[in-house]
């Protein structure tokens, strides 16, 4: 018996082939007919007008730290997301060793939406947590190989002695038993930042027998960009994993000349064989922490050390001086150039700070009568790591330029939120794939329609090995997304981000609606993906 008919719709399937006018029938969480469907009992949609592609799937989300807070998702279902992949730049909340376990959770405060700590410490036990939620999406997780260097090494900026290194392979393999999809490092971060060539590849190896793929945020995406993005491709090459470029984009205008660069040694990659793919956000401007804009080795011992060496005259003398040389080998991020007027404060913790929600570190220094490098060393030293930030210095033309790359994933880098969340985040965490469908196919033509939801669809499918999601075939995982092309559109900015994109009408996760009419139903369907189920749910 069928449960859900999408009648008359337009349909685009996900493979990048011309829209079809069709019925979609689902039964049993399974896409049932593609074609005519004779009228009967099942709930019946008039989809007449509307886009139906496969639900979108975000090869890039930090929702791993705000799930078993937010488990509706409803920033992600709302604008079509139905499958999330967590644990990416190098963070994930596993594996987590009793010795270090509060520098961990003090490192990832900034993605931290208020975790359960202690329930867990095994990537298997992680996911067993998830299993327990009442998701309204599909959620699956990388290893991240910071969390995994932290368990390890602590912030230590060493060389791993073969120990430690074997230690470090063994946590991921856990990981790839339990079910993750790979494994992702976060270069730009400590203690991830200390980690040479050998032992990215070590770690890149150990998931290649379980068919996992490397998931990075390279080592610079400002001055040293094409270095970053050519370690990026050996460790492909040497640890015979395919490569995912985490939220390609160059920061600062003195580097944006060096995309065609990048995407010379892509497509030069690519060319010799290596599996290589971008994912990346529509906007011109990023989030991080506050902290990458220390020197490397003002992390080490982690966030209560970083406090400490701030509260110290000397060190912080010392932390200023490399700030203002500007040397970018030196500073978390690799950036030449400390722009404040660019950086605007999103969250903080509650308390005094959060009357600079909103500002950018020009403003905020100001109203103390500071230089802008000593509103930041001041804030770090009061809040530690547990400071959010939107940084702008992007490029528009760069912008669009890899997004009408083929290998390019639209990938929010967002988490799950919840209106009543607070704060100036990101407007990504709402508006990612409603913006790409509204502002870059429909007003502007950077891509196609059937183009672009291939980007969301069977691309990062195919680059999870998720054999039955990202298309609409008979036989298929039904996650669908009923939207309206001609108003679909991003309502969350910069000013405002708390707000749900508008024109998507329904949502379906595994044969079920979550989303009808614009509005939660509050519908269980969603499922945790394991790599070992092929992405069966």
């Amino acid at each position: 018996m069928r449960d859900i008919v999408f009648r008359g719709a337009s349909v685009v399937d996900g493979t990048g082939a011309a829209a079809f006018t069709a019925d979609v029938s689902v039964a049993d969480g399974r896409i049932d007919t593609v074609g005519s469907v004779a009228r009967g009992s099942a709930v019946s949609v008039d989809a007449r007008g509307m886009v139906l592609s496969p639900g979108f799937i975000d090869l890039h989300t930090h929702s791993d730290f705000a799930l078993p807070i937010y488990p509706r998702a409803s920033s992600m279902t709302r604008q079509g997301v139905t499958t999330q992949l967590t644990g990416n730049c190098g963070f994930s909340p596993f594996p987590v060793v009793d010795a270090r376990a509060d520098m961990l959770r003090e490192y990832s405060g900034f993605l931290d939406a208020g975790l359960p700590w202690g329930s867990w410490s095994s990537a298997s036990e992680y996911l067993k947590l998830l299993d327990a939620l009442p998701l309204a999406g599909n959620v699956a997780c990388l290893v991240g190989h910071g969390t995994v260097r932290m368990a390890v090494m602590g912030f230590d900026t060493g060389v791993p002695d073969p120990s430690q290194l074997e230690a470090m392979r063994a946590f991921v393999e856990e990981g790839m038993q339990a079910g993750t999809f790979g494994v992702s490092t976060g270069l730009t971060y400590a203690p991830a930042s200390a980690a040479a060539i050998e032992e990215l590849v070590a770690v890149a190896a150990a998931v290649a027998p379980y068919g996992g793929f490397y998931a990075t945020h390279i080592r610079s995406e400002a001055t040293t960009l094409l270095e970053a993005v050519a370690e990026a491709l050996e460790v492909g090459r040497r640890g015979h994993v395919p490569v995912q470029l985490s939220h390609h984009k160059i920061m600062g205008r003195d580097n944006w000349p060096k995309l065609a660069a990048s995407l010379a040694l892509i497509e030069s990659a690519r060319a010799d064989g290596l599996d290589v793919m971008l994912d990346q956000y529509p906007y011109t401007a990023g989030s991080t922490t506050l902290a990458v804009i220390l020197p490397r080795w003002a992390l080490v011992g982690g966030v209560a050390a970083m406090r400490q060496r701030l509260a110290s005259p000397e060190n912080r003398a010392e932390i200023r001086a490399v700030i203002a040389d500007q040397r970018p080998e030196d500073l978390v991020a690799g950036l030449r150039v400390f722009e404040p007027d660019f950086v605007v404060i999103a969250e903080v913790p509650e308390g005094p700070l959060a009357e600079y929600i909103g500002l950018t570190v020009t403003d905020v220094a100001r109203r103390r009568n500071q230089e802008p490098v000593d509103t930041v060393l001041d804030l770090l030293a009061a809040a530690g790591g547990d400071i959010l930030t939107v940084v702008h210095g992007q490029s528009e033309e760069n912008l669009r330029t890899i997004m009408a790359n083929e290998f390019t994933a639209i990938a929010s880098d967002g988490w799950t939120l919840s209106p009543e969340a607070g704060g100036r985040p990101h407007p990504r965490n709402y508006g990612t794939y409603a913006r790409v469908l509204g502002r870059y196919v429909r007003e502007e033509q950077v891509l196609g329609l059937e183009d672009a939801v291939r980007k969301m669809t069977s691309l990062p499918a195919s680059r999870m090995g998720l054999s039955d999601r990202g298309v609409i075939r008979e036989g298929a995982a039904a996650d669908l997304v009923l939207f309206d092309p001609s108003t679909v559109a991003d309502r969350a900015d910069f000013d405002r981000p708390h707000q749900f994109s508008a024109g998507v009408r329904t949502v379906v996760v595994n044969g079920r609606i979550v989303i009808d009419d614009g509005e939660d139903t509050g519908a269980v369907s969603g499922t945790v993906l394991r790599k070992n189920d092929r992405g069966r749910a």
